[in-house]
């Protein structure tokens, strides 16, 4: 039984996810909380190696490589690091992922119909919850953020060490599939109580950060 409690940020490439992440895990520790984060994938860590190969185009585009192959890849990463989110549950940290299981139900669901989706995350759940026995979360928060708006952010990053030659990876150079990604993650919310939407758009502004912020942590009310 863990004793700590598990957050994870979700949200479209250029949502934001980092730096809410950040953000929260600065203001929990300002409240006397312990602290963990963690960032998936794990880039630079062998358990990641088959994610950063996929990324960079090596085994063909994510309609190419399939739904089900592409879920292997994080899957293995995210096993990867079970003991070590374990321990710090156990420790009574609170853990703080930067994406996790619903990354692959949102990017991969996204490229199935409606029916398809419902026996992939069936089958993801059973190897991820089932055989692999990572952690569940307590609370998911997706980070809306409209794709067009997301695609000027990812071009403001500094170059990605994992990224081999282009700025935006495998996931992000299509926008149609970044909407379809994101209308995947709404229908995700809808499904799942533990999973919450926090809109960044305002009347077509983009929130500040700190707004974000103030969002991310309404939407984390009863769990931390």
């Amino acid at each position: 039984m863990k004793k700590g409690k598990f957050i994870v940020i979700e949200g479209t490439d250029g949502s934001g996810k980092a730096t809410q992440t950040r953000l929260l895990a600065a203001t929990l520790r300002r409240r006397g909380k312990k602290v963990r984060t963690i960032a998936f994938p794990q880039y630079g860590q062998k358990s990641a190696g088959a994610v950063e190969a996929y990324l960079n185009g090596v085994y063909g585009t994510p309609q190419q490589v399939g739904t089900y192959r592409a879920a292997i890849f994080y899957a293995v990463d995210r096993a990867a690091a079970r003991m070590k989110i374990l321990s710090w549950l156990n420790q009574e940290n609170i853990v703080i992922a930067d994406r996790y299981l619903a990354s692959n139900w949102a990017y991969g669901g996204a490229l199935l119909s409606r029916a398809a989706r419902r026996k992939y995350w069936r089958w993801d759940k059973q190897l991820e919850f089932g055989l692999f026995n990572i952690p569940k979360p307590d609370r998911t928060v997706v980070l809306a953020v409209p794709p067009k708006i997301a695609q000027k952010l990812i071009l403001q990053k500094h170059r990605r060490q994992y990224l081999k030659r282009n700025k935006r990876d495998a996931h992000e150079q299509d926008i149609r599939y970044q909407g379809k990604v994101l209308e995947t993650y709404r229908e995700l919310a809808r499904l799942n109580r533990e999973i919450r939407v926090v809109e960044c758009i305002v009347e077509g502004r983009l929130l500040s950060k700190r707004e974000i912020h103030e969002r991310v942590r309404r939407a984390l009310r009863g769990v931390v």
